[in-house]
């Protein structure tokens, strides 16, 4: 089984704590991770120019993004992590997510047909009803690509101590979710 994480945290917090749970989880249950960090990526945003639906085919700008596709396209699913920034993505893995739109016209926009999606995020206020936008997006974008939702990870609270994380359930959760996805195999 093959995965792609996209984390997009610009800094080591909670988001990064629960991917790298995530990921130790999955690899030791003999799952292949193949990890992008959207911060670090040289991923130009979508520029509209619409030559994906003219061509029907995946966006003619060559950057990071390719090898990110690539290597999606190769696995059987992907799992966002992502601090909420304005009760969304955060602008980091918002550049790479935007660029999703050239997949919806290659083949019939069934690139990503039937491959897993997984959600971990944290956020800096108390409740989880803060992440309304984020689910509302991160559910959408799974139904206009025909993707199934098989987990969610969300942890509240960390604005004045990042590193309260380590502290919580967290981890457990993201490691939780990274066996069930290796027990079910592909979906």
């Amino acid at each position: 089984m093959k995965i792609v994480l996209v984390t997009g945290s610009p800094r080591k917090g909670a988001t990064e704590g629960m991917a790298d749970a995530f990921q130790a989880a999955a690899e030791a249950r003999g799952v292949e991770v193949a990890r992008f960090n959207a911060s670090k990526m040289d991923v130009a945003p979508c520029k509209g120019c619409d030559a994906c639906m003219r061509t029907k085919s995946r966006c003619v700008f060559d950057d990071e993004f390719t090898a990110f596709t690539d290597a999606l396209l190769a696995a059987d699913g992907i799992v966002f992590a992502t601090p909420l920034y304005w009760y969304t993505w955060s602008a980091q893995i918002k550049k790479v997510i935007d660029r999703f739109c050239s997949y919806l016209f290659v083949n019939g926009g069934t690139a990503f047909k039937g491959k897993f999606a997984a959600l971990i995020a944290s956020c800096g206020e108390p409740t989880e009803e803060v992440f309304g936008g984020l689910i509302f997006s991160y559910e959408r974008i799974l139904a206009m690509l025909g993707m199934k939702d098989v987990g969610r990870v969300l942890l509240t609270g960390v604005f004045e101590r990042p590193d309260a994380y380590k502290s919580t359930d967290a981890c457990v959760r993201a490691a939780a979710l990274a066996e069930k996805m290796a027990s079910n195999g592909p979906l």
